[in-house]
């Protein structure tokens, strides 16, 4: 983790900055780091603190930071290695650390958690963990239904079957292998989805997503400021209905037969086999692309 970063959590840590404001400048780093000096950086810093409400970190994000940062924590640096018999819904929310959640055919939840503090429940089905600080690794039933909160880490979920809902700041996502309806609200960081299938509703501010479907799909997509691209297999039955806004190209760069239905100057409305579902595909200033997906 950055020396920035860690800061901005130690300065949360002592309470002399609320939880949005960290979040809005966890934000500000994964935006601008890689790009200023030090001192024009920390003016962008300040600048993007002050933004509208449009750019505001989603209400729930700085609340879940806030209810973790309270007292029910275990002791610091406490390694947790412990299972959950019966359960099939996960709720975690994570300051800092990557979280890893696998799929596999047990009836229970397992959690794995190194150092750092860490808070668990237990709820009806439901495992409730929050965590300050360190990697969090959780095995879950297939079937389950997972609500994830990331501050500042990167999250990668594989093999899981249900529901899944997500609110990143900072940091990558990575989802494989996934059937069912996900909802993923993403401030910074990249959001790559391989091999996925049902309801697929995203919402990203700034970072890259790359998406390939399988079996029926269907949902919305958007970006502000990065660029999104599908990767199509050959059996593809959906209308794929994509625009950027103000800036940015659609194109297609794939060799299987489709119907073009509408084209714009900034908008491509196409459809692939018989059409049964739809996805949206939506930039403000980035690209959509559309490629042929590799065969294994």
């Amino acid at each position: 983790m950055s020396e920035e970063r860690t800061r901005i959590l130690k300065m949360l840590e002592q309470e002399k900055i609320t939880a949005d404001q960290a979040a809005r400048l966890i934000e500000a780093l994964g935006h601008h780091r890689s790009h200023f000096g030090p001192e024009r950086f920390a003016r962008r810093i300040h600048r993007r603190v002050s933004l509208s409400e449009l750019d505001r970190i989603p209400d729930i994000v700085a609340s879940a930071v806030s209810s973790a940062m309270k007292s029910g924590f275990g002791p610091q640096g406490e390694d947790i290695k412990t299972d959950f018999p019966g359960k099939n819904s996960l709720f975690l929310k994570s300051v800092s650390g990557d979280v890893e959640v696998a799929a596999w055919d047990e009836d229970r939840i397992s959690l794995e958690k190194s150092g750092g503090m860490t808070k668990v429940r237990e709820r009806d089905d439901r495992v409730m963990v929050r965590s300050i600080s360190g990697d969090v690794r959780v095995k879950v039933p297939r079937e389950s239904k997972l609500e994830l909160v990331s501050i500042s880490g990167d999250v990668n979920v594989a093999g899981v079957s249900g529901r899944f809902g997500l609110k990143s700041v900072s940091g990558d996502v990575d989802l494989a292998d996934f059937v069912g309806e996900t909802r993923a609200d993403i401030v910074s960081g990249d959001l790559k989805m391989v091999r996925v299938s049902g309801e697929l509703l995203v919402e990203s501010k700034s970072g890259d997503i790359e998406l390939e479907p399988v079996g029926e799909f269907s949902g919305k997509m958007s970006s502000k400021s990065g660029d999104i691209e599908v990767r199509l297999h050959p059996d593809a039955d959906v209308v794929l209905d994509m625009e950027c806004e103000e800036k940015g190209e659609v194109s297609l760069e794939l060799d299987y037969p489709y119907e073009i239905l509408e084209q714009g100057e900034r908008l491509l409305k196409v459809k692939f086999g018989k059409g049964s579902r739809v996805l949206k595909l939506k930039t403000r200033k980035a690209d959509i692309t559309v490629k042929q997906a590799k065969e294994e």
